[in-house]
């Protein structure tokens, strides 16, 4: 089976220097036509660089990599979880649902306080706050 991916594989970079000859045939022409309109050189060349920039891709893509599927192969672990809660409801066995967990909790003292008082903000350290001179009960 390897001689006939090296096959495929020369065969398909063939395909694509071919392509690519074309692909920069044409570019060139564009690039002398739009001079002989008189047009200015720079913006031509600006705009053509732009252009194949945009294009390029098409002759350089890999169609054997996936990138997302490599990063995040959801499928498998899906299957796999359904495959799980299947064996369990087959071995008769009770599915643990988590509890549910309060997230309004504050678990550190804030940095910054606001007076009671007066409304000003106050830094956590201060005991007695310096716009009304009221103490702060913590």
């Amino acid at each position: 089976m390897e001689p006939k991916k090296k096959k495929n594989s020369n065969r398909i970079v063939v395909i694509k220097l071919i392509g690519i000859i074309i692909y920069s045939a044409i570019n060139i022409y564009l690039f002398y036509f739009l001079i002989t309109l008189g047009f200015n050189p720079a913006i031509i060349s600006i705009l053509l660089l732009f252009i194949i920039l945009v294009t390029i891709g098409f002759f350089l893509r890999s169609r054997k990599r996936k990138l997302y599927s490599r990063m995040f192969p959801q499928k498998k672990y899906v299957q796999i979880r359904k495959e799980q809660i299947k064996n369990q409801k087959d071995q008769n066995q009770e599915i643990k649902i988590p509890k549910a967990v309060n997230l309004e909790l504050e678990y550190r003292k804030p940095l910054i306080d606001k007076c009671k008082y007066c409304g000003n903000i106050v830094p956590n350290f201060v005991k007695k706050c310096p716009f009304c001179n009221e103490n702060i009960n913590q």
